[in-house]
């Protein structure tokens, strides 16, 4: 009975071994951070977008115009049409054909509009508004709690759509958070911010989101061992965590010491 349970507590301890080892030699899928003077960079890049004045709002793919020409006189109506922007950035116009719209401003596509309506209207001048815009919203993912859409409405922080969706997961790099933004190229630029010294310092600056914009929230490097040490365990003992696990010992063998549990009458004397 000693050689078996001791055969068991080296099993046990070899699977425990064999995790731990697994854990640190392959840890979930993660996104690295760039090296430290790219993550320097990013950071004073940051602190300088408090000061650009409030970015011009573009037209997204999805959004829907309302295309106006405008009256001239008074007992004239207005020409409105409403258009969806699709999927390639376009619209199509009656007698003018395919017009860019996406990642321009409504000011800008009026003035193309209007150049085109005057070879067709006496009174060609459009005004171009942005009816609904269900692109106008941000994504946080990363290690946050849900990560989703937010949903922009009015003037929004970075930590206040953080904190708003849930805040971040302890195993976060809270200190690195990147936020993605769309320039005016089409292309990504990255940026970095600390989200303690954003709740801690008063004077820090004020980062305002602007729509299409993408928060990521990075993974400490403690945290992702912890997560994999968690994932390893998981895979290997598939149990209910609230469930105790437990041995049982056969309590009738000669080299067990009886515990209090069952009463041995022999002889006629209990004990």
């Amino acid at each position: 009975m000693k050689t078996t349970n001791r055969r068991s507590r080296l099993t046990l301890f070899s699977l425990l071994s064999a995790s731990i080892w697994l854990a640190g030699c392959s840890t979930p899928a993660r996104v690295p951070l760039p090296d430290n003077n790219t993550l320097k960079a990013g950071h004073q890049a940051a602190l300088g977008l408090a000061d650009l004045p409030p970015p011009q709002v573009l037209i997204q793919s999805g959004d829907l115009l309302r295309i106006v020409r405008d009256a001239q006189e008074p007992a004239a109506a207005d020409d409105m049409t409403v258009f969806v922007v699709r999927p390639d950035g376009v619209i199509s116009m009656p007698n003018i054909g395919r017009i860019k719209a996406a990642l321009r401003t409504p000011e800008d596509l009026g003035k193309e509009i209007t150049d085109k309506y005057k070879r067709i209207y006496r009174e060609p001048a459009v005004t171009v508004n942005i009816a609904s815009a269900p692109s106008n919203k941000v994504f946080i993912g990363g290690a946050v709690p849900n990560p989703a859409f937010f949903d922009l409405a009015g003037n929004v922080s970075v930590e206040q759509a953080l904190l708003s969706s849930g805040g971040v997961l302890p195993s976060a790099d809270s200190s690195n958070i990147a936020l993605l933004r769309t320039g005016a190229d089409g292309k990504y630029k990255m940026y970095f911010i600390n989200l303690e010294s954003m709740l801690t310092n008063p004077n820090h600056p004020r980062v305002a989101l602007q729509r299409g914009d993408l928060i990521y929230v990075p993974q400490s490097k403690i945290g992702a061992t912890v997560e994999a040490v968690d994932m390893y365990f998981t895979r290997l003992f598939p149990i209910n965590k609230g469930i105790g696990v437990g041995l049982n010992y056969d309590l009738n063998q000669s080299d067990v010491k009886n515990s209090g549990n069952t009463v041995d009458c022999r002889g006629g004397t209990c004990f």
